[in-house]
């Protein structure tokens, strides 16, 4: 079985307005203004932002060398597991470096879900996501996690989702924020993640897909 995941279909940024306070009389009869700056949030993504980025399939003992498919380059591409056995689990590392930026003194909370299940183009046949694919903290460099490092599953999104087809960018609108990957605080952060891919023994042969989106609101 062949799996290429797209490590993000869409950077979701979402520009929070906090308003303008009103304008009141002081004791003096001058006006005093309560401003509330505009939150401006930015965010980058990186995939395979590192050298030795790819998928290494789980086993104890020395790991061998990472090795991508066709569709990663070094910081850029898709995240792609390449060629693949069902039943066995990978682990990618140096999938995806999100750099954000903020003037929000409160910090922000950022959000990673799948916008379908993991999708196989070859007969239409699906798996679900949480089963499937799951992401762990890494590191800029000298990632240490192998395929038995702890993880936790990406969810397929409860929200509206438009686009997603392969080769077409997927967007998520949220009317209900789900639980946070993480939150951060500063002006500049820096999040890497790893993925894993468990493959289920009943996947059927073919060219599997998935969109994750990311997307940061302010706290």
């Amino acid at each position: 079985m062949r799996a290429r995941l797209a490590a993000i279909a869409c950077l979701g940024v979402i520009l929070a307005f906090a308003g303008i306070g009103t304008a009141n009389a002081g004791p003096n009869g001058g006006a005093q203004a309560r401003w509330y700056a505009q939150a401006v949030i930015n965010m980058s993504l990186t995939p395979n932002y590192a050298s030795g980025f790819g998928a290494v399939k789980a086993q104890f003992g020395a790991q061998p060398a990472a090795s991508p498919g066709p569709n990663a380059t070094l910081d850029g591409g898709s995240v792609d597991f390449g060629s693949i056995i069902s039943g066995n689990t990978y682990l990618y590392k140096y999938a995806a470096h999100l750099h954000i930026t903020s003037n929000d003194v409160n910090g922000v909370a950022l959000y990673g879900e799948g916008a379908a299940d993991f999708f196989n183009t070859t007969d239409s046949t699906s798996q679900a996501l949480n089963q499937t694919l799951y992401y762990l903290t890494s590191t800029a460099s000298a990632d240490t996690n192998t395929g038995f490092s702890a993880s936790l599953p990406f969810n397929r999104t409860a929200g509206a989702v438009s686009g997603g087809a392969y080769g077409t960018p997927a967007s998520i609108a949220y009317s209900t924020f789900p639980a946070p990957l993480t939150n951060t605080t500063g002006s500049n952060s820096d999040v890497y993640y790893d993925y894993q891919l468990k493959v289920p023994v009943q996947a059927t042969a073919g060219l599997y897909y998935v969109w994750v989106v990311y997307t940061v609101v302010p706290l």
